[in-house]
């Protein structure tokens, strides 16, 4: 039989890990740059929250019937150094109305024995002028269509559930023109905070 040479190509190993740790390189920078943002952003939010109820006092009142979602909203007010004071349906609202005044209103459209647009209506119809508080619409319903029923009952804004931090901070922001997120979220003593981050 013939010596026939055969040549065996070895696969470029070398290569392959090249590219490999390429890959895993470029990954691991996305990762740490990912990182580092969201710690500038917790860092500044975090600053944020700390004074927001200190320089903007607000009497806010949770009208809503689920314990899930008041505790939700409890918790996202309590981040903001609020301290709201909570009722369960309508009629609770009222009663509550009735022994101190609110400067704001978190109202559940949907309640048991008297819903937020039927809450609302009688605040609207009853209250003085001074007294009257700054309510805002929660629902899973957002249609043109619903907000437009709770805007025409006498509510000033909506926000949707389930709730998130920066709609909520929105929302509290449009209470007596108070000054703009931004403004405050990257204040210079925030910026001093992230340059120590960084650095």
């Amino acid at each position: 039989m013939d010596n026939v040479n055969m040549k065996t190509e070895k696969p470029n190993v070398v290569g392959t890990i090249n590219c490999q740790i390429e890959v895993i390189s470029n990954v691991d920078k996305e990762l740490v740059e990912t990182r580092n943002t969201m710690k500038k952003a917790v860092l500044r939010y975090s600053q944020f929250n700390e004074k927001f109820a200190e320089k903007h006092p607000l009497r806010i009142l949770i009208a809503d019937d689920s314990m899930v979602n008041v505790k939700v909203t409890l918790w996202f007010l309590k981040k903001l150094g609020y301290k709201p004071d909570v009722a369960f349906n309508g009629v609770e609202v009222l009663d509550a109305l009735k022994r101190r005044s609110f400067d704001v209103i978190f109202m559940d459209a949907e309640m048991p024995e008297m819903d937020g647009v039927e809450t609302t209506i009688a605040i609207r119809q009853t209250l003085p002028s001074e007294k009257q508080p700054h309510i805002i619409a929660m629902s899973a319903n957002s249609s043109g269509d619903d907000i437009e029923k709770y805007l025409s009952a006498g509510m000033n804004d909506h926000i949707k559930k389930p709730l998130q931090m920066d709609e909520i901070v929105q929302a509290l922001l449009a209470v007596r023109q108070l000054p703009d997120f931004l403004n405050v979220l990257y204040s210079k003593e925030s910026d001093k905070q992230v340059d120590k981050l960084e650095g």
